[in-house]
């Protein structure tokens, strides 16, 4: 099946390369809501021009909608990605250099979705039974969190037994069998203002209890267990002749297990001030949970990595540190595998770029892959 599938997409290379191409000239980040929402209306027609399917779009209150098809019968498989990038309109052009194919979004991840769109056309066109119900669901915030879609996705997904993600894969060709959660807090500190010269003794130095507080936080990072805890930004006083009464920091957490996440919750919002008279603030602000290397996630790995042999892919399963909506599912328990899309590198950089003679390959590894599971 793999090579039937590689020859069905080879005789339809430039079709394909073309819907990559229109695709990727419909620009919008995330943050472009009257743009993104003629990326979506393009995506709309594409699913049907191909697949003669007619998608529902969940329209969301913050304009990220959630565009969602299925094919096929029997038990759930889901392909989750996203149409939404975050190039500015008019910041990349798209160039064919040699082997690589340069645009905004084409790696991250269009592509992956001219591949899920064009896996349905492929079973359709060849004859192939999927022996699943394939479900796509396409969100428009996945850049910025999926805060609009991430209950949308859940309520889509909640009786898949298995998910696949075509994100990119890594810089290496890796697959992504776990990704790290990540979680922001918002610490302020309170102290009481007075006069450095007249009046010094009757302060409470904000930033001096900030210093002891960030040398605690960053101290939580744990290289060995897939922890980093990093104040990236710090704020505090007025006037160099003033006492400072207030300071703020803000601090980034990754996170490879639902036991680290906990560890730092507990150890950051716990916080002792140190400094006499000082009071401390803690704004905790979740983000994605972890995707963590579950059986159920190298079980589909290691099917991944039986047609990749059959296709002349040769790669391995990563642990990577950016979250995707793959972090969401997984964490509800369902096996999850992801980078099943393009091979290329420099995500959400001016030279994001896919390599065009593995675009085909990675495919049909996608479209193999679903009838095996």
């Amino acid at each position: 099946m793999e090579q039937k599938i590689l020859n069905y997409y080879k005789e339809h290379e430039a079709e394909i390369f073309e819907d990559l191409k229109n695709f990727t000239l419909m620009e919008a980040s995330t943050s472009d809501l009257d743009e993104l929402l003629e990326v979506r209306k393009f995506l709309e027609k594409l699913i049907i021009d191909r697949t003669g399917i007619e998608p529902f779009v969940y329209e969301t209150e913050g304009r990220h909608d959630v565009v969602k098809f299925s094919y096929g019968e029997g038990e759930e498989v889901v392909i989750v990605g996203h149409y939404d990038t975050v190039h500015p309109i008019g910041a990349l052009p798209y160039v064919i250099d040699g082997n690589k194919l340069k645009g905004p979004g084409v790696y991250d991840m269009k592509s992956g979705l001219v591949s899920a769109i064009w896996a349905i056309k492929a079973y359709q066109e060849l004859g192939i039974d999927p022996g699943n119900k394939i479900v796509c669901v396409f969100n428009g915030d996945e850049e910025t969190g999926s805060k609009d879609s991430t209950e949308i996705i859940k309520e889509n997904v909640k009786n898949a037994k298995a998910a696949l993600v075509p994100e990119p894969c890594t810089a290496a060709g890796d697959l992504k069998t776990g990704r790290k959660g990540n979680m922001k807090f918002a610490v302020t500190i309170h102290g009481k203002a007075a006069h450095a010269g007249n009046a010094h003794k009757d302060g409470i130095n904000a930033l001096e209890e900030m210093a002891h507080e960030i040398l605690f936080v960053q101290s939580l990072t744990d290289y060995e267990a897939g922890t980093t805890v990093n104040v990236g930004v710090a704020k505090g006083g007025t006037k160099v002749n003033v006492v400072p009464d207030t300071a703020t920091f803000n601090v980034d957490c990754r996170f490879k297990s639902m036991v680290e996440r906990q560890r730092v919750i507990d150890a950051i919002c716990g916080i002792q001030t140190t400094v006499p008279g000082a009071t401390v603030e803690v704004e905790f602000i979740d983000g994605k949970l972890p995707m963590e290397e579950t059986e159920g996630n190298m079980a589909l790995f290691a099917i991944a990595k039986e047609c990749g042999d059959k296709l002349g892919l040769s790669f391995t399963s990563k642990f990577v540190g950016g979250g995707s909506d793959g972090n969401t599912i997984s964490a509800m328990g369902i096996p999850t595998l992801d980078g099943l899309g393009a091979d290329g590198d420099h995500a959400h950089s001016p030279e994001e770029f896919l390599y065009i003679d593995q675009l085909l390959p990675r495919m049909a590894l996608l479209a193999t892959m679903i009838p095996k599971i």
